[in-house]
């Protein structure tokens, strides 16, 4: 959600800079220190994460400062109130803040500097489980997954989603040497096995869906995520985790604002940025401006996996090359040629490495490929 803010600062900026010069408006220019709060109080069993950072210049959109050492605390109108505990990155926590579905909560939030931050009271919402994720090929062969649930009672109406992605990558060729220190050594296997690798991602747009106007409070195949065929994320095996969460009313429309904001600006003939107001507010001075919006619920989740046996003529192709690398030519290919080694040629009588076969570092290290090999525990 913070890229969204981010997105949507941006977009402003855009708006006020000519075709020849760069104009920065004096409140870019003067870089304010809005505050930015957003989290879902977790009415449901599990921990609940807030998080608190503030805007910074455009140019500098991906450098978040985290808020450190304030000070907060969920209220309920039942005069219950649980303190978060700061982890760090203007993260704060809590492992169950034990909520009962119904009552209303809030957010108060004291910075270091003295301010006090005070949500509007949302009310604890029951979220309706997961009915499932569905995936579809599409016209061209790629693919697109799909969320859907209902509500029998009809009490849920406003619906919002995340994901988290997770896939396997592997090298083309499996690596047995490594150059370092300017030579080549036999590899510590399995300890240092570089042929398989997971990579992640998670959501950054912002998904909604309203039944407000239905008779039957039910969504169906809302599109998640989707991406072409040949796409990496289905070479071996890939996993999807979907988290679902009730909206109110209100909220839901914050979320739509700024959805149209960050997403829906591309032209002048499309819809124009609009001011977000969430619903917290600074006690000390009512007109600062504070983004972000704090609600209440239960979170759903669901995860599934698809493996490129189950889609078929996927068609994953990885442009590499095995090239034999003489004795004398190690230290160039290996060392400042961008190739990296994976096998050896042995003489047999000797025992001796003549040369060795390498190629191109991605397709020997998948952490060339921005992979990691620690494996996921639910993989």
């Amino acid at each position: 959600m913070y890229k969204s803010f981010l997105l949507f600062a941006s977009l402003v900026l855009l708006l006020g800079t000519g075709c020849r010069e760069q104009y920065l408006p004096d409140i870019v220019a003067e870089a304010p220190n809005f505050l930015v709060i957003e989290g879902v109080l977790n009415a449901g069993q599990g921990g609940t994460a807030v998080r608190i950072t503030r805007t910074t210049k455009v140019d500098r959109a991906n450098a978040i400062v985290g808020e450190a050492n304030a000070l907060v605390t969920v209220e309920g109108k039942d005069n219950s109130t649980v303190s978060l505990s700061y982890q760090g990155n203007g993260v704060y926590v809590h492992p169950d803040l034990n909520m009962v579905i119904d009552n209303e909560y809030r957010l108060r939030v004291r910075t270091s500097d003295g301010k006090e931050y005070l949500s509007e009271y949302e009310i604890a919402k029951v979220t309706p489980a997961i009915d499932s994720i569905s995936w579809q090929r599409t016209v061209d062969r790629g693919i697109n997954f799909y969320v859907n649930s209902h509500d029998d009672a009809g009490k849920t109406r406003y619906y919002r989603w995340e994901y988290d992605e997770t896939w396997e990558i592997r090298s083309t060729f499996f690596s047995k040497y490594v150059y370092e220190n300017a030579s080549v050594r036999t590899r510590v296997l399995p300890a240092e096995d570089v042929s398989v690798c997971w990579k992640n991602t998670s959501s950054t747009r912002i998904m909604l869906s309203s039944t407000a106007r239905l008779e039957s409070d039910q969504v169906s195949m809302y599109p998640l995520t989707g991406f072409p065929m040949g796409d990496d994320r289905l070479s071996f095996r890939y996993s999807i985790l979907v988290r679902q969460y009730a909206l109110t009313k209100e909220a839901y429309e914050f979320y739509d604002l700024l959805r149209k904001n960050t997403e829906s600006i591309g032209t002048i003939f499309d819809a124009q940025p609009s001011e977000v107001r969430g619903n917290i507010t600074c006690i000390n001075d009512p007109e600062e401006p504070v983004l972000g919006f704090v609600t209440a619920s239960s979170v759903q989740e669901k995860r599934i996996f698809v493996s490129s046996g189950d889609v078929p003529d996927w068609r994953y192709f990885q442009d590499c090359e095995s090239k034999l690398v003489t004795l004398d030519s190690v230290s160039y290919y290996f060392g400042i040629g961008g190739y990296k080694p994976f096998d050896a040629n042995i003489n047999p009588l000797t025992n001796r490495v003549e040369s060795y076969m390498g190629s191109y570092d991605y397709c020997v290290d998948c952490r060339d490929r921005k992979g990691t090999t620690t494996r996921p525990s639910f993989w």
